[in-house]
């Protein structure tokens, strides 16, 4: 029997929200002609149905696309590319619009899973709860640092939002950032935290901005901003939930490994 074909299959593929890859390369190309560009805009960063201007805070998928993205064969790493969506319904999306697509890799680089393209949230409900960093778990960090990441990206969109800033916070020594790579146990610790009986977790990915000091030759130090992603397992949003109430999160995960240089495989 071909299991692809199988009727039962079609059940719950509506929890799902795919692209084409011809849909994916028109998506991420459009992040990289904007991010390389003169005229960036912070309007894609915005909620385009809100009367007031709210800034993306999270990218939201759901629980069934990352126990997708861990169940597909020979899966080792998962990768996060950033793109700008012109027109996609099941968002509502109808102006250009930043998100983020999901898809995984196995040791060879190559593709084994859908591309999933996750949801803009422009509300805030996330609150940090304190914690220590797990020794030997995946790329977790601890709940200041996240704080203190997460922090830096609203400071950055509260203050006047000029483009020149905004391409160069994608702008690192190899170029300008088209997306960070996982190793998939920061999504499997997402969903399951060690150290708790905590399971059936959504997944939300956090803009942040690491800032550090500049790496050059001047006398005085001066800051440096640089664009990145957390990772963190949220409640499901479907038990009993509005998704408006405050959610504390106390087990964040970083994407160290961002594109360029890395690509597919590393």
């Amino acid at each position: 029997m071909n299991n692809h074909h199988y009727q039962s299959n079609t059940a719950g593929l509506e929890e799902f929200y795919t692209i084409s890859e011809l849909q994916f390369l028109e998506y991420t190309l459009d992040w990289t002609k904007q991010v390389s560009g003169t005229e960036m805009s912070w309007k894609v960063f915005t909620d385009e149905d809100s009367s007031i201007e709210q800034i993306l805070v999270q990218v939201y998928f759901n629980d069934a696309t990352i126990q997708s993205l861990l169940s597909c064969v020979g899966v080792k790493h998962i990768h996060a590319r950033f793109a700008i969506v012109h027109d996609y319904h099941p968002y509502k999306i109808k102006l250009p619009t930043f998100t983020i697509i999901l898809y995984a890799t196995d040791h060879l680089g190559q593709r084994c899973s859908a591309y999933h393209i996750g949801k803009p949230q422009y509300h805030d409900t996330i609150t940090v709860a304190s914690s220590k960093p797990l020794e030997g778990v995946g790329n977790f960090i601890s709940s200041r640092l996240a704080q203190e990441w997460i922090s830096e990206w609203k400071t950055v969109c509260d203050n006047p939002k000029a483009p020149a800033l905004l391409n160069e916070m994608f702008l690192t020594n190899y170029g300008y950032l088209t997306g960070y790579n996982y190793i998939m146990s920061d999504f499997m610790y997402s969903l399951f935290p060690p150290g708790t009986r905590k399971e059936c977790y959504d997944v939300v990915i956090l803009p942040v901005i690491h800032k550090h000091v500049a790496d050059h030759l001047n006398t005085q130090p001066t800051w440096n901003r640089t664009f990145g992603l957390v990772l963190a397992g949220v409640q499901l949003i479907a038990k009993g939930r509005t998704g408006n109430e405050d959610e504390e999160i106390n087990s964040f995960y970083d994407l160290s490994l961002p594109t360029p240089p890395t690509h597919g495989a590393f």
